[in-house]
Parts: structure tokens; sequence; C-alpha cells
């Protein structure tokens, strides 16, 4: 039994409440007159204003009018005055549809369409044309419908499901005694009300009598949570996972061990969560919170939930979803309806006989869902996987459409999913398949933390090959940086972005390519490659190309550049250009200066690449810009091929000077540097400056400045610069590939005498050159520019125009990406470095 208000409730199993929404607020009234019933950040009602003006509302749409008693369609603004409407709504026996404002207009009016309701105002405003004419009031049962709450559509179109009275309250009151709802809680509703879990929290708060704060993530963001949790004393809060991830990832002064505010108990909805979206929230500063994962569709309520107290041990994956509540059987069921033995996987079947109606206007779907076995008990199939495990908790597997078979294995979306979950740095993830040449593949929509470097689709496949079999491998990696999600909060599939498919079987022509196939699929860890797949799009990045060009010297005994593979990334261009290249010696030079993009008739762009990459670092770049020049990226001597490297910011730009004079021999020259690039961008704008040349525009993307240039440059210029100022930044963690220690130093260092003499292995000469850029900026003493000068920085780069105006003495502008510093070059946030080049190119 559970007891808020003293309402002397009290529930069996296969109990129905006979109760209407009516009756039960009434009695709520009665004894919570001036208690504060719903906060937002906007407004707030206590319980005697809100029955008052529900009161008001309910005289009005008891003037049936030409209307009758059709759905009510009522828009829920994330506001306290939009609960008066909800409440009048359900009270006057006429069925309720929410309409979120945020839905797509096709989307609002198929609901109204389908639901035949007509919205509110219109009501409204026929009332004061018509005056008060009252008709004989509508007096609802507690089986009649309270509302027709449509789905959120993610499988198919929206479908109105129809709920009763007393299955509405049913619903809020398991929801109360999962989480032993108390007098004194403050319920955080924190999902739009519009969304089942919403009205749901809103409903148990107000039919008993609990003040409901409600925080909309789409208009409210997540920036200010945790003070507004703190302000208003909050000890319940209902979320989506996706908000609790974007939640955890706030900065907290709090210790660990401590916990912010009052707040008791977490209560997820709507997705699957894992285990470690609970660790890191508890983390987070709530070491004292109370986990609940709840499983609930809007046909059935809720279905299990399970509870983790503080300081209990969370599971690994998937959080299970529990055992059956009171009042719920669960069946696992085979594709003809047979119930299965425990652990093995089928479709969950829920009898009851507190379900829903079966779906308003569609008796053909309610059939083929719901079966009626008589004194009010139903069965619902779910259309979802899962098994009850040896613990007797039901584990979801997905819905049963997604599962598919690759390779003649079943994969489960869901599995793969949380697999990916488990590397860092990843923030969410979707798995999707998409069929290619009528076969299914793996595709992983996957979003990346600021917080580390990012992971390109090549070693997250590498990483997860190490404990997944190369079926449940995904082919296709989408970096993105969020999700697309509805009104709902739950990912919008035909938002996502479509990937590339190959449209005819894979195929190989001749032993170049049948060898060089084997080199791709060992470095991305896949299965299968076409002669037409492109390397990049397939998830290589650059460190990943250091090795393909390593392997096919050591294989074929040819040298392949870096500007070779970055024009010919495919299978078949590139066994073409091995095939024409005779074996050479590893002396043979390279240009420092390669071409990324030759046509285009505006002025070349020169880009200098970061420390230690080579110029396939910059090929996204590259590919995602549509300005129309051609485009050069420069790279340390030395890097591909014997030749001393340039130890001084000056020695690289005077070298570049020349490369870059063979292709353009005037100015004005359109110069950009890319990190330890952008030292030496400017000091070529300098020397070339000095010698009488034309600089169009230079453009400084990510380029840090230590504290020790700033003070330098500001003890030249004679300005006092405030340690703030002065401080650099807290940079982010990156996905350290070589843990330096004192003799590996030591070791670097003597590697580094040998430099451009010597090849190192890929990652080891990435390491040597980084190394040595790092010593040139020590010693580098940045000369002013006066030439026009642009700086693109990245989320974590502070230096602002007190710093940067020390340097450009003449235009000087920023441009913002909110992203890492090694995302900026990296899918996905590539394409809005792209766009800022462009506008800056274009503009100049």
């Amino acid at each position: 039994m559970m007891k808020v208000v003293d309402l002397g409730l009290e529930r069996t199993r296969y109990a129905v409440i006979d109760e209407t929404i009516e009756s039960r607020w009434r009695r709520v009234t009665s004894m919570q007159h001036d208690t504060v019933a719903v906060v937002t950040p906007r407004d707030r009602i206590t319980f005697a204003e809100l029955e008052l003006r529900t009161d008001a509302l309910v005289r009005e749409l008891r003037l049936r009018g030409s209307h009758g008693a059709r759905p009510v369609a009522v828009d829920l603004e994330p506001t306290a005055e939009s609960v008066p409407a909800i409440l009048a709504t359900l009270i006057s026996g006429r069925p309720l549809v929410m309409i979120d404002p945020q839905l797509p207009e096709a989307r609002r009016a198929h609901i109204m369409s389908a639901s035949g309701a007509v919205a509110l105002q219109s009501i409204l405003d026929e009332s004061a044309a018509t005056g008060f004419r009252f008709d004989n009031a509508l007096e609802p049962s507690s089986s009649d419908p309270a509302m027709i709450a449509f789905t959120s559509g993610t499988s198919g179109a929206p479908k109105g499901v129809v709920l009763s009275h007393s299955m509405c309250l049913n619903k809020a009151d398991e929801l109360a005694a999962a989480i032993d709802l108390r007098p004194d809680d403050h319920i955080g509703n924190l999902l739009p009300v519009s969304f089942g879990a919403g009205i749901t929290a809103l409903i148990m708060g107000l039919m008993n009598g609990v003040t409901v704060f409600c925080w909309d993530p789409r208009i409210d963001g997540v920036s200010g949570i945790d003070d507004w949790l703190i302000e208003n004393s909050i000890t319940t809060a209902h979320c989506a996972p996706s908000f609790l991830r974007a939640w955890s990832s706030l900065e907290s002064d709090e210790a660990p061990d401590n916990s912010l505010g009052s707040l008791r108990v977490v209560v997820t909805y709507g997705e699957a969560v894992h285990g470690e979206d609970y660790a890191r929230h508890r983390s987070h500063g709530f070491a004292r919170v109370t986990y609940v994962n709840w499983l609930a569709t809007t046909e059935t309520g809720v279905v299990a939930y399970n509870a983790f107290p503080p300081h209990s041990e969370l599971p690994v994956g998937v959080v299970p979803a529990g055992r059956a509540r009171d009042g719920k059987d669960l069946q696992i069921v085979d594709v003809n309806g047979v119930p299965l033995p425990d652990g093995e996987i089928g479709e969950i079947q829920v009898v009851s006989s507190d379900l829903a109606d079966g779906y308003h206007g569609d008796p053909d779907r309610t059939a083929a869902r719901f079966t009626r076995l008589g004194d009010g008990v139903s069965i619902y199939r779910t259309g979802d996987r899962g098994r009850i495990d040896e613990r007797g908790e039901l584990q979801l597997r997905g819905r049963v459409d997604d599962a598919v078979k690759i390779r003649g294995y079943l994969v489960e979306p869901m599995e793969v999913e949380a697999h990916i979950r488990r590397i860092p740095g990843v923030a969410d993830v979707f798995v999707a398949v998409v069929l290619e040449n009528d076969r299914p593949e793996i595709v992983a929509y996957v979003v990346l933390t600021k917080a580390v470097m990012a992971r390109s689709g090549a070693e997250m496949r590498r990483e997860l090959a190490t404990y997944l079999p190369a079926w449940m491998l995904p082919r296709h990696f989408v970096l993105l940086a969020e999700l697309p999600r509805n009104e709902r909060g739950k990912v919008d599939r035909p938002r996502l972005p479509t990937v590339a498919v190959r449209s005819d079987l894979p195929t190989l022509a001749g032993p170049t390519e049948l060898m060089l196939a084997g080199i791709w699929k060992s470095i991305l860890c896949t299965d299968s490659v076409d002669r037409e797949d492109d390397f990049f799009e397939l998830g290589g990045d650059s460190l990943a190309s250091i090795e393909v060009l390593s392997r096919i010297q050591e294989k074929f005994r040819v040298r392949i550049s870096s500007a070779q593979f970055v024009s010919a990334s495919t299978i078949k261009d590139l066994a073409g250009v091995i095939d024409r290249s005779a074996v050479v010696k590893q002396s043979t030079p390279q240009p420092t200066v390669v071409p990324l993009k030759s046509d285009g008739s505006g002025t070349p762009l020169f880009i200098v690449n970061g420390a230690g990459a080579p110029p396939t670092a910059l090929s996204n770049l590259s590919n995602s810009l549509t300005t129309d020049r051609p485009v050069f990226a420069a790279q340390a001597r030395g890097f591909e091929s014997r030749g001393l490297p340039d130890r001084s910011v000056k020695g690289a730009a005077r070298r570049l000077i020349v490369e870059i004079k063979k292709i353009q021999p005037t100015g004005p020259y359109l110069l950009a540097g890319y990190s330890y690039g952008g030292y030496v961008a400017l000091e070529i704008a300098a020397q070339l400056e000095q010698a009488g040349d034309d600089i169009q525009r230079v453009i400084v993307l990510d380029s840090r400045i230590p504290s020790t240039v700033v003070q330098r440059l500001a003890a030249r210029a004679g300005v006092p610069l405030d340690a703030s100022v002065i401080e650099l930044a807290p940079q982010p963690q990156s996905n350290v590939r070589w843990q330096p220690t004192k003799p590996a130093v030591a070791a670097l260092w003597v590697r580094s005498l040998f430099a451009g003499i010597m090849q190192y292995p890929p990652a080891m000469q990435w390491i040597i050159f980084l190394y040595i850029a790092n010593q040139a900026i020590a010693r580098h003493r940045i000369r002013p520019c006066a030439a026009p000068v642009t700086v693109i920085r990245g989320a974590y780069n502070n230096r602002g125009s007190e710093v940067w105006s020390l340097i450009a003495t003449g235009s000087l502008e920023f441009d913002d990406i909110d992203a890492g510093h090694e995302d900026l070059i990296r899918p996905p946030y590539v394409r809005q470095t792209a766009s800022a080049f462009d506008r800056i190119c274009d503009r100049t």
C-alpha cells in the first residue's frame, strides 16, 4: 500500500482502481488547497489556483456545442498555464489529445486527423461567440477513455493509444509506489509533458498532492540543472537516458563522495540505459541516489523496473529491465506465440487486466496486438525482443524488427550499441542496419565527447574487434555532433544521415587489388572491401593511412607518398599507382607541398599541417571545402623520405616559400596553418611581406599560444596582462598512443637527432616530428603580422584579442567552433571547420 495524501489507496494483483481522475482530484484539492502544485522556470500555480482555473475551463468544455464529445487537443507549452487545460479536459469527460508545440506540422496534422480531435482554443472561441449554452455534462466512469496518447512513431506513423481513467491513475500510482513517493517530496519532471513518462510524472504528483517541478530539456537545456535542483530541493528526478548523459557531462566542483542537494532517486525512461550511464551520474556528485530503470509502454504502463540503491554495484552494459510488476505477467514467445523457456530470446508479451483499450480508430491493429482473455484480462504483444535471465530478470534485446542476420548470424543492434558505448570517449550511439547489395550491413551513428580526442571509424572498429566477431562489427561509422531526436527525445531515424552503400557486389581485379584489400581489411578491421571503396569513407584516418603506406612498401617494395594516397584513396586507384611504380630507394625525395585539390579558379589556399602528420590528415578538410580554388598541404621535410628536417619555424617557412613560389610565383597569397602550422603560416607571411609580396589573409586554425610565449609577447609590447589571460585553458585528455617516461623521453631525444635520416615506424615517426616541432615553438620568437588574420578557435582555446592583437597588428577576427583540437579536422566537426574556411576565403 502506498499513501502520500491519505487517499486510502490500495492495490492487489489484477485489481483496477475504480475511480475517475475527477474524483481523485477533488479529494486531493480538499486536502492540499494552498500547496504549490506545479512550478516551471517561467511560472508556478497552487492547487487552489489550479482548481479554480480548471473548473472554469471545465464549464466551457461542457458547452459541447457543435463539437459534441469529440476528443480535445491541447497544446502543451512548457508552462504551468498548460496544466489547467490538461486537467479540465480529463475531468470534462472528453478524451485528451496531447499536442507538443515542437511537433512537425505533418505529424501534428496526422494526430489531429487520426484522433478526430478539435483544438481546445477552437472550443473556447466558439463558446465566446455563442454565449453560455449548458448541455448535458458528460459523466465518465473509470473505464471510459481519459486520453488518446500517441506513440513516438519511431517505428512507423504515430498510433493513438486509448487509455482509460483507471489506467492513467494506475500508471501514476505504480510510479509513486516504486519510488516510495512521500508527502514532502519535490518531483523533478525533466521530461516534456507530452512524453508518456512526462505526463505520468505530472499526474503522479497532482493526484497525490505533491509539488511537480517541470523542466523541459528542449527549452531549458541542461547547463543549469544542478543549481535548479538544489534551489528547489528536488528529491525525485525523472528523465531520459540521453538527458542523464548530458547532465553527467556537466562540470561539477562537488567531490564524488558528496551528494548534490536533496536528490534521492533518479528514474530513467524511454530508451535503454547502461550501467555506465548511472555510474557517471553517480560520480557527478550523486553518491546517495537510488537509480531506477523504468520499462513501460504506452499500451501497458509499467512492465518492469529495476532499482539500484546507493553504493550498489551497477551492471555492465544495458541495465536489465527487472522483474514483472504486480498486476503484470511477462511471457517470452516464439514467432508462433508459443511460450519459450527461461533463457531463450523471443518476443515479449504482457498479460494484465490493466492494459490500454486498443488503438483509436484502428480495429485491425488492435486485434493484431491485443488478445482478450475474458474477465478483463488481455495479452499485449509488445514487438520487443527479450529473455528472462537466470536471476528471473527481463533482459531487453531490441525490437523484433531490428534483429537481422549478417553472414548467417543473428545480430541484435542493441548489443552492438552496448559494446560501442564501452569505448572511451563515446558519448552517445545509435546502431542501425542498411541493405548493401541486398545484404544487411551495420551502421553506427556515434557522438564523441569533446573531452577526449575524436576517434576515427577505423580506431573504433579495431577496438571492437578485440571482443566482437567480424559479423558484428559496423561497416559504416557516421560521426555526428549529436543524434537527431524527435519531440519525445527518441532517436529520429528518418533524420539520420544516409550512408553511401554499394550498388554492386564487391569485386577485386588482379593480384595487386587482392593484396591491397588484405592490407585494408587488417588495418580497418573489416571483412569486406570493394575496389571502389574509399579508405577515408571506411573510417581510415591519417595514422591508419601511414600504416597502409608502410605495409605497401613492405609488401610491394615500392614507396607511395601521402600525396599519391590522397588522390588515389580507393583500392582500384591505389592499386594502379602501385602497378605503375618502380621499386624505389627510400632516399627518393618527396615534395613538402602536395596538392589536395588541383582544380579551381580562385587564389590557391596553402595549408601548413600540424606537427608530425602527413597531408592525408587534412584530406577530410579539403574534401569538405566548397570554395572554388586549388588547395595544397605542407608537411615537414624528412617526414616521408630522407631529408634533414627544419628545426626552427623560420627555417621551415623559408623552405616552404620556395615550394609555394614554384606553384604560385606572385601574390596575393592565401595562407593557413593548423596547430603548429599556424606558427609557420604566420612566419611565411612575415617573410613574404618583408620581401614585398602581398598577403591576402592568414587563417590560423586553433594554434595554441603557450603561457611563456604570451609573457614574452606582452613584455615586447610593454602591455600588462592579467594572470587569467596569460594562463592557457586546461586542455582535454587525448586518446594517448604513447606514454612518455624519463627513459622514453631520453630515447626520443636520441631518435630525433637522426630524424629524416632514419625512417621510424609510423607512430614513432609521428611522435618524433611532434617533439621537433614543440622544440621549435619553444625557441621561436613570433613576429608581428600586418596582413589580415582570422583565428579559428576550438572549444578549449581561450586566446582572445588581448593575446592575438600582440601578433596580428592589422585586421584581426575570430571564428569559434565548439569542438576539440583534433576534432576540428575530423568528422563530424570538420564540416563546420570547412564552412568557416569557405566563408573566410570567399569573402577575401
